[in-house]
């Protein structure tokens, strides 16, 4: 009796620390050619802590030079591959073509975290 007690206590006690956290969606975009990761307005609505973590310049940090190097880094860091945006324009054989990938990640934050990011978001224009 006294072991299913224990249990039960300890699965309240997960159950409340699980619902303290928010699962938010966030999203870039990677240029093909040059292997740069575009993080838009991430300096303005994440902490810190989020901005260290998320914000990796993979041309510096991982010497990335190519695009399938760089979606399989991304994809170890725990990003998805969501959509693929090309654009070829040009004139009589000119081409010039421009890839790129919009990629999304799946981070947890607690409540002043998220608080924050609402407050920081709500201010944004």
């Amino acid at each position: 009796m006294k072991k299913y007690l224990v249990i039960l206590v300890f699965s309240f006690i997960s159950a409340k620390a699980l619902s303290q956290t928010h699962t938010l969606t966030i999203y870039s975009y990677a240029n093909a050619t040059s292997c740069v990761v575009q993080y838009i307005n991430y300096d303005k609505l994440y902490p810190d802590s989020i901005k260290s973590a998320v914000m990796i310049d993979y041309r510096k940090q991982y010497q990335v030079r190519n695009s399938n190097t760089l979606l399989l880094r991304m994809n170890l860091d725990g990003w998805k591959l969501v959509a693929t945006v090309s654009d070829a324009s040009g004139a009589f054989g000119n081409v010039n073509t421009f890839t790129q990938f919009l990629m999304s990640k799946e981070i947890s934050l607690d409540d002043a975290a998220m608080k924050l990011y609402i407050e920081r978001l709500n201010s944004l224009k």
